[in-house]
């Protein structure tokens, strides 16, 4: 029997396998839809209506629970800490599609300050009675101030030159239609509750529902770039933790099929408990790492290169830790992945990452001691209309600068893409670095 073969019946190859049966195209023709999607975590429900689209998604949509559709507006209407009304109005488009009463049920079952916050960013609530009300602006084309049907307020646009995908006036108008003392209640509190306190706890509560999808605060997420620990941690609980995110989402899945130490060590772990954990730490890691490297869970075309960050720097973490053991252990000894597995069960994915980059943190230091040469410095810090259009000066330069990041990257690699970064998946590609790095700065220095 064949290594690959070996593979091929392993439980987390079968896992994935299971992830890739999730996809969103396949999930449409099921004939029993809504059991499928209920059956869905957040997490998962979310990628898949992004990746489809919100048009082709609209029969998952309609099928969404409370908790899946709050998941995907915390993930998709806010950036980093600012609530974004275009992204809120483009997920309702889809139920005002349907009919009006759609709009106001799906609006209503939302977050109560997710409403209040939606609403007092787009309306201004007068009470005609006590209020003094500005005077219109008779020269604006299109109208800015509607009566409520139940005549108590006057509502006047905050932004009404804002296309948004749902007229924050139709919307309301069907609200009134579906539940008018909801609705009523909703813009006495938009009238006298400050928008800023309104922002923050609703910020407040989406962190709180962030984090039971996995994805660490920026501070927080941060933490994957620091020193590794030195000690070995204590026994951990082999169960996994209660949480919205445990199983692997499809659009993860490709990077996980590669054939990594990573991927080795976790084809050997058989107890189904001790790899649901590692699989949920490795969806924490990875979603932490989306925050940590800068990018948004909306990006979908970049989640498959944090993946395979994720995926390269675990591994090479794994293989560090190897290194060091006595005897020390090649990343490519037959023994390896058997030992990186047993490694998997004492230390969590986020601290093998962070040994991943510690493995990278001898580049940090001598890529900062190599900028003290001030021809290098001089010739990494041109301006681009002076930079040399050779393709090996390219390369040094896209080199040079995938090492000055966070986390050090591999890049000047690709003759074809001078922009192609990779983490170093291996101890060593780290040494080929070093090499290559004293070589640039012995050219620069005269020395060769």
């Amino acid at each position: 029997m064949t290594d690959s073969n070996i593979i091929e019946l392993t439980p987390f190859r079968a896992d994935l396998s299971r992830s890739l049966t999730r996809r969103g195209e396949r999930l449409l023709a099921a004939a029993d839809l809504a059991d499928e999607v209920a059956a869905l975590e957040p997490l998962e429900a979310y990628y898949i209506i992004r990746e489809l689209g919100m048009d082709q998604a609209l029969p998952i949509l309609r099928e969404l629970n409370h908790e899946q559709l709050q998941a995907c507006l915390d993930l998709d209407c806010w950036n980093r800490y600012d609530f974004t009304l275009e992204s809120l109005a483009e997920w309702l488009a889809p139920f005002a599609s349907i009919d009006a009463e759609t709009l106001a049920q799906t609006f209503l079952s939302l977050d109560y300050v997710l409403q209040l916050l939606f609403l007092t960013q787009t309306v201004t609530v007068y009470d005609p009675d006590t209020d003094q009300i500005p005077p219109e602006d008779e020269e604006r084309e299109t109208t800015a101030r509607a009566m409520t049907p139940d005549g108590f307020y006057l509502l006047e646009l905050k932004k009404p030159d804002l296309a948004l995908k749902v007229h924050p006036f139709a919307l309301l108008d069907a609200m009134y239609q579906y539940d008018p003392t909801a609705t009523h209640r909703l813009l006495s509190e938009v009238r006298v509750d400050l928008p800023t306190q309104i922002e923050e706890e609703a910020l407040r509560f989406r962190s709180g529902r962030m984090e039971d999808l996995g994805f660490a605060n920026p501070l927080e997420a941060i933490a994957l770039f620091s020193k590794p620990p030195s000690r070995q941690p204590l026994p951990r609980p082999q169960e996994p933790l209660d949480s919205a995110a445990t199983r692997l989402p499809s659009v993860y899945v490709a990077p996980l099929l590669e054939t990594t130490l990573l991927q080795r060590a976790l084809s050997l772990v058989t107890d189904p408990q001790s790899l649901s954990r590692m699989e949920q730490e490795l969806v924490w890691t990875i979603n932490s790492a989306i925050i940590a490297y800068g990018e948004k869970p909306q990006d979908i075309e970049h989640i498959t290169d944090i993946v395979t960050r994720v995926r390269d720097t675990i591994s090479l973490g794994l293989e560090s830790l190897l290194a060091r053991q006595e005897p020390p252990c090649p990343a490519d000894a037959p023994e390896a992945a058997a030992k990186a597995a047993d490694l998997l069960e004492i230390w969590c994915m986020t601290d093998l990452f962070r040994h991943g980059y510690g493995a990278t943190m001898v580049l940090q230091e001598e890529m900062r001691q190599a900028m003290a040469e001030p021809r290098l410095a001089e010739w990494y810090n041109l301006a681009d209309t002076e930079q040399s259009d050779e393709p090996a000066d390219r390369l040094e330069r896209a080199f040079v600068a995938a090492l000055m990041g966070r986390q050090p990257l591999r890049g000047g690699f690709d003759p074809g893409n001078t922009e192609t970064v990779r983490a170093f998946a291996g101890l060593a590609e780290v040494s080929a670095a070093q090499v290559r790095l004293k070589r640039i700065v012995a050219h620069f220095s005269g020395q060769n």
